[in-house]
Formats: structure tokens, C-alpha cells, sequence
């Protein structure tokens, strides 16, 4: 029910704006609720999946989360530095850390996160591993996730689970 009632006020005010003529703002109210999600980690960092996922959030101007798996809590300088391009293209960006198994992380980021319109993630083997846990409730939950699964390889298209 709060979620709805947010929902509702940001379209109010989106009105509001666009009434008023402030039509940039109106627009950026709104823009606010498309979100990217992009799913790297430590062990494997590719920045081809890095570029990709900046090139499709700039084009349907959607913000990104980064969900980063690492073992450390010191971030990758490959990683600030992408931070700060998305930055400089004016992209809401936020970087939550995670450890652990990328699918599990994956699943639950995205179940608490409706808003997210689909997962960019590279083709690395973190993905083919089984978390310790539950690997036949997760595979299930995986192939149920409620958001398209974007899988980038280096120098390929990228493709949809």
C-alpha cells in the first residue's frame, strides 16, 4: 500500500510540474522509477558488460543499481571509475556490495525491487556455479525470476534467458 501511495504522489507531482511547464522536471520525476540492474563481481571483471550496460541505460534512460559480489570491502578502481562515468552522463546510479552466490543475490535484489526492468550480467562462471543451499528451490527460482536476464559475452550480442 505505500508503495502505491508513492506511486501515486510522484505521478501527482509529475503533473504538477509538466502543468506549470517545468516539463524537464516532470520528466525526471518519472524517469526516476525505470531502473537497470547490473550484476558484477570481483572474481571475473569485464568491462565490455560495463559499456553495455551504460549504452542501454542512456538509451531508454533508465538509472542502474550495481550489484557488485566481492569478498573484500574495498571496491575495484575499474568499478569507481565506471561509477563516475554513469555519473557524468547524469544516470541515477547506486552500488550496493554483496558476497556470496550471484545467483541467490541476483533473485533476491530483484525480488524486493519491482522496479527493476531487467538484469545485465557477464557470461562469467560465478553463473554456472550452484550456491552450497537449496540448488533445486534456487534453479527453479531462477528460471521464475520476474525480469528478463541479459547475458553479455565479450565480443558477442548479448542474449535473454
Amino acid at each position: 500500500m505505500k508503495s502505491l501511495r508513492k506511486e501515486l504522489e510522484d505521478i501527482f507531482a509529475s503533473v504538477a510540474f509538466a502543468e506549470a511547464g517545468e516539463h524537464e522536471t516532470a520528466k525526471e520525476i518519472l524517469k526516476g522509477k525505470k531502473t537497470i540492474l547490473l550484476a558484477v563481481s570481483d572474481m571475473v571483471f569485464d568491462k565490455s558488460v560495463l559499456k553495455y550496460a551504460l549504452n542501454i541505460s542512456k538509451r531508454i534512460e533508465a538509472g542502474m543499481d550495481i550489484l557488485y559480489l566481492t569478498k573484500s570491502e574495498a571496491k575495484n578502481k575499474d568499478l569507481k571509475e565506471f561509477v563516475s562515468e554513469i555519473e557524468k552522463e547524469g544516470i541515477r546510479c547506486s552500488v550496493v556490495t554483496r558476497d556470496g552466490c550471484m545467483k541467490k543475490a541476483i533473485l533476491d535484489y530483484t525480488e524486493k525491487r519491482r522496479e527493476i526492468l531487467f538484469v545485465i550480467v557477464g557470461s562469467t562462471p560465478e553463473l554456472d556455479i550452484e550456491c552450497k543451499t537449496g540448488e533445486k528451490a534456487l534453479s527453479d527460482a531462477w528460471k521464475k525470476m520476474k525480469c528478463p536476464l541479459v547475458v553479455v559475452s565479450k565480443g558477442e550480442m548479448p542474449s535473454v534467458a
